[in-house]
């Protein structure tokens, strides 16, 4: 697959992702693409785009003064390089920022698979 079009892939992700539409999110997944998300907590893991989708929404669905601060990708040999950075404000920390960066396989039909990591809810001053 071109760089043009991997990175075209996930700029739909990341659009999906700022405007939460999951559906949209997870649809830019391909019907067998897997997701792994090592998270503070644990290791999250999905497999199909509903179930991509239906991760991104516990993350963010709910979340108030949800705001993205900024994103980019970038092709790194044959994956693709996301980073997104997200505040928001939580009921029980106060305003908080956390980023996230994924590494993805992305072909023909949408991404493959999908590794992530993300630094977890960090307060702001």
């Amino acid at each position: 697959m071109s760089t043009a079009r991997a990175t075209a892939v996930t700029g739909r992700f990341l659009d999906a992702l700022e405007r939460r539409d999951f559906e949209q999110l997870g649809a830019t997944f391909k019907p067998d693409g897997r997701f792994r998300g090592l998270v503070p907590s644990a290791l999250r893991e999905a497999e199909g785009p509903e179930a991509v989708a239906e991760r991104f929404r516990i993350w963010n669905g709910d979340a108030e003064d949800w705001e993205l601060l900024e994103s980019d990708t970038e092709q790194l040999a044959d994956v693709v390089r996301l980073r997104w950075r997200v505040a928001s404000t939580d009921p029980e920390l106060g305003r908080t920022v956390y980023e996230q960066t994924a590494y993805a396989g992305v072909d023909d039909e949408g991404i493959a698979w999908m590794n992530l990591v993300c630094s977890g809810d960090r307060q702001t001053v």
